[in-house]
Formats: structure tokens, C-alpha cells, sequence
């Protein structure tokens, strides 16, 4: 009788456990690479997914494939709503162009993963194979880190030949590998929870800051330079303290692979939220206040965040 009571609370615990682990936010997007290749642009390289959206195979490929993913338990940033979103940022570009002698610029993926602050990308591809008077669907899914938009997995799906719509042909299309693909991205998930996010960080000098990055500044007591002091912070608030120096000169000081975690406290109230690069670095502004620096972020994406140095 023990042990039988054991069974059933340890399966209550395992159920309690699948019922409260943390999936990933994914957004379902059209590839780039095809949508390049479609006309789907402004300019013949920036994509334009709100005119993707306009053809109705786009629309009810991109809303099947988030069902698919929703029914697996995956929560959903829709793309539709996100591009609205994007509407009142008209002026954004110009300000991120102006900055820095031009260096900041955000395409409209790095934006849409900005506002979306989804975790995994879902890119999907198709293409029509007309068999008579049938369509066939091939299928291309892809799971993207959105922070680093690194490739995690990829599989290719065929339908067979038919005249049903576009959606059954998605779902017949996928069903083979659908549910590894959901544990794959299960897993980088989990071990991006245990790691941290992978992110890029640039700093550079503004025409009112009154040191640049070989300055000498003291901390705790030991002289150094302003960005072995930068160095420091990052040492003691990346997770496991992963980060590496990608360049440094006078008015620039990049890193790379650097590991952040992917939640935070909120300022008022102290609740628990996600985070992007921007998030992680802006309370180094109160640690470089005592140089006499000030700090503004321009965030590219969720992965990716410039801070420029000013005076106080």
C-alpha cells in the first residue's frame, strides 16, 4: 500500500512538473531567404512581411504552423499583431541611423524580434509542385535562436498530391517530424535557461563623454582602464561569467557570446520578467556613474544592444 502511495504522488509530481515547465515564446515567421526570393521586399534585400501577409498561402501557412505549435503547448507571438505594433515606430530607423556615425541600423526582423521578445523563430518556406491538375506541398520549417538567429533545427516536409487547401497540406506536410522537432526545441530552450541568452554588446564614445576606454579609472582600489572596469561588471553579471572581448579601441569596446539570463526583476515591484540584451546591460549605467559616465542603449533585436558613453 506505501509504495502504491508513493507511485501515485511521485506521478501527481510528474504531472504538476509537465504542467508548469517553461516553454519557449516562438513567433511564426516566413523565411527571409524566401521571402527575398518571392518579391516579398522594399528595397530587394529588406523584408517586407507585411505584404507577405498579403498573399492568402502565406497568411494560412504562417496560421496553421502557429496552431501546430500552440497545440504542442508553445505560447505565441502573432506576426500579424507584432507588424501593427511596428506601425507606431515609424521614425525609429532615423533615429538608430543618425546615432553613431551611422553604425546602428535595424532591419525589420531585428525589429520584429525587438517588440515580439520571442525566444525561438519558426521560419517556414513552401513550395506549390503542381502533379495535374493536384497540388503537392514541400514544406521547409526551421527553428532559429531569436537572440543569436543561429539555426537550432531544420526539417523538410512533403505532401501528397491534392486539391485540398493549403492548411491540411501543412499538416499533412509536417506531421512526420513535427514532434521532435518540438523536443529539439525543447531542449536548446532549456539549456538556454541553464547557460543563459546569448547576446552582442557595443559600447562607444560619445562627443560629450569626458573619458574614452584606455582612461584610467580606480575601483576597489586598483587603477585600470575604463574598459578592464566595463570587463569586471560583465564578469560579475554574466551567467557563469561568459563573455568574450570581440575588439577594443579608444571609442569602441565590442563583446561577444555573451551569456545573459533570459529573465530579470522588474525595477518597481521586483516580479519576476524576460529580458533582452537591453535589459541585462542597462544597470551598468549606475556602476560607470561613478567615473562621472552616463549611459543611453539602442537595443537591435533581442540578442544585440549599443551603449553610449556620455558626461553626466
Amino acid at each position: 500500500m506505501k509504495k502504491i502511495l508513493i507511485l501515485l504522488v511521485s506521478m501527481v509530481s510528474l504531472e504538476v512538473m509537465a504542467q508548469t515547465a517553461q516553454k519557449p515564446v516562438v513567433m511564426v515567421v516566413p523565411e527571409k531567404a524566401w521571402c527575398i526570393q518571392q518579391g516579398y521586399t522594399k528595397d530587394g534585400s529588406n523584408v517586407d512581411y507585411s505584404k507577405a501577409l498579403l498573399n492568402n498561402d502565406v497568411l494560412n501557412a504562417v496560421t496553421r504552423m502557429g496552431a501546430i505549435m500552440a497545440d504542442r503547448g508553445f505560447p505565441l507571438k502573432m506576426l500579424s499583431a507584432t507588424l501593427d505594433e511596428l506601425k507606431n515606430e515609424a521614425a525609429l530607423d532615423m533615429v538608430m541611423q543618425s546615432k553613431s556615425d551611422g553604425e546602428i541600423t535595424e532591419d525589420n526582423l531585428d525589429q520584429l524580434l525587438r517588440v515580439a521578445n520571442a525566444d525561438i523563430l519558426v521560419n517556414i518556406a513552401f513550395n506549390h509542385l503542381n502533379v495535374g491538375p493536384r497540388t503537392q506541398l514541400e514544406f521547409r520549417v526551421t527553428g532559429v535562436d531569436a537572440a543569436t538567429q543561429k539555426s537550432i533545427i531544420g526539417n523538410v516536409g512533403r505532401s501528397s498530391a491534392s486539391t485540398a487547401p493549403i492548411s491540411a497540406l501543412v499538416d499533412e506536410s509536417v506531421s512526420g517530424f513535427m514532434d521532435s522537432f518540438a523536443s529539439q526545441l525543447m531542449r536548446h530552450f532549456q539549456n538556454t535557461l541553464s547557460k543563459g541568452r546569448e547576446g552582442t554588446i557595443i559600447f562607444k564614445i560619445a562627443s560629450d563623454c569626458p573619458k574614452n576606454f584606455e582612461s584610467e579609472v580606480t575601483l576597489n582600489g586598483e587603477t585600470g582602464e575604463l574598459a578592464d572596469a566595463i570587463d569586471y561588471w560583465l564578469a560579475e553579471h554574466a551567467v557563469n561569467d561568459n563573455f568574450t572581448q570581440l575588439a577594443k579601441s579608444r571609442s569602441r569596446l565590442a563583446y561577444e557570446q555573451v551569456r545573459f539570463p533570459l529573465y530579470g526583476k522588474g525595477k518597481f515591484g521586483g516580479r519576476q520578467r524576460g529580458i533582452n540584451a537591453e535589459g541585462f546591460i542597462k544597470p551598468i549605467g549606475q556602476f560607470l556613474s561613478q567615473f562621472g559616465l552616463s549611459i543611453s542603449t539602442t537595443p537591435i533585436g533581442i540578442g544585440k544592444v549599443y551603449v553610449i558613453l556620455g558626461g553626466r
